[in-house]
């Protein structure tokens, strides 16, 4: 039997055996070539609109590479509802000439991918909020390597609803040498490139003047017959200094209405008919309502201001059959009671789809009524 001595030498001779056998000119197994990392201090989004507009740019810039100055970075701005195609390029500044890295990633696109991830919804298309943190959530990359898989030097991106707040777009950019694969992810290999962009979601600009809305008449009329309940806002001044006066609502307990809305400019040398022209555009207009919560038994809760898909009942629908709320029905609860009314009418050209809520588009009119049931 060897003892514990005997094996230690046994095992010293052999390991002194397997390095002589490696020439002068060998490295021992396992020794693992290390690339030197590419250098990136400039970093350029070009976002280009399908609509014919001028492309928006945003940079991030590292003037001092791995320096102690702090990178500057661009606030990203796209238009609301507008579909943009986004190219990435990729510098290094800090040479005595520039170096395009995008080049360099595009040549060995087998070992490099962009992830994504931004403020959930931010964007109508990809839905969600990236796929940094699982591969198989939606992303449009126009890219591929030769074996298929997506890149990200160039992707496809629909901008959401106006935002109030700015949200983020994040962009990681993956080396994956021998390990990209269909179902590679964020957290495989090592990282490029990992920066936040701040951004924010414009109003859609529209070119033509605004319609001047100075009074508005809802109409209450009870299904089962009786006399029409009426009542307006009017601001006789339009932006001028005089307050608006606004009617109250008075509405009998249990009883169906049919309400309708009439919108008019009375400040030119004739009266204009505004409902006539959002009935004639009824594809780009459309009214929201919110209201002191279960005030009536029917729609419930508190309107769909808040929510696209909270229950309304209206009446009329445009020709891509979304609703337009020129007419709707009410069901009065039973007790007496106050209440607060408002009615949102939202011009939304080619915005207006059948998820598209009161964020989305400008603002016509945005009054609220007290309304009392008893």
């Amino acid at each position: 039997m060897q003892t514990i001595k005997s094996k230690l030498f046994l095992l010293l001779l052999f390991t002194i055996g397997f390095l002589a056998s490696c020439g002068d000119d060998e490295e021992p197994m396992m020794m693992m070539e290390e690339e030197e990392e590419e250098v990136i201090n400039q970093i350029t989004l070009t976002f280009t609109p399908d609509n014919g507009e001028a492309s928006f740019t945003a940079v991030w810039f590292d003037a001092d590479g791995d320096g102690v100055g702090v990178p500057t970075i661009d606030l990203v701005q796209l238009e609301e509802g507008v579909t943009y195609d986004l190219s990435i390029e990729l510098r290094n500044t800090l040479g005595s000439s520039p170096e395009d890295i995008t080049e360099e990633i595009s040549e060995e696109d087998d070992e490099h991918m962009f992830f994504f991830s931004f403020t959930n919804d931010i964007f109508s298309n990809p839905a969600g909020n990236g796929n940094v943190d699982s591969r198989s959530d939606p992303l449009n990359y126009n890219d591929q390597d030769d074996n298929g898989q997506p890149v990200g030097l160039s992707t496809t991106w629909t901008a959401g609803g106006h935002t109030d707040a700015q949200g983020t777009f994040n962009i990681i950019l993956k080396h994956q040498p021998d390990i990209k694969s269909a179902t590679s992810s964020a957290s495989d290999g090592g990282t490029d490139v990992d920066i936040t962009f701040p951004i924010e979601i414009l109003e859609e600009e529209h070119e033509e003047e605004e319609e001047v809305i100075n009074r508005i008449v809802l109409n209450f009329t009870p299904t089962a017959g009786g006399e029409v309940i009426s009542a307006a806002w009017f601001d006789e001044d339009g932006e001028g200094v005089g307050s608006p006066t606004i009617d109250e609502i008075s509405l009998t307990p249990n009883t169906e209405y049919t309400m309708s809305l009439s919108l008019e400019n009375t400040l030119g040398a004739e009266v204009e008919d505004v409902t006539e022209e959002i009935s004639e555009e009824a594809d780009e207009h459309m009214f929201f309502f919110g209201f002191t919560a279960d005030i009536f038994s029917n729609p419930t809760g508190d309107g769909n201001i808040d929510s696209r898909q909270d229950p309304l009942v209206y009446n009329d629908q445009d020709s891509n059959g979304n609703p337009i709320g020129l007419s709707t029905t009410w069901i009065t609860g039973g007790a007496t009671s106050t209440a607060d009314f408002r009615v949102v009418l939202k011009h939304q050209p080619d915005l207006k789809t059948a998820t598209s809520d009161a964020t989305i588009g400008g603002t016509d009119v945005d009054i609220t009524y007290s309304l009392s049931i008893q």
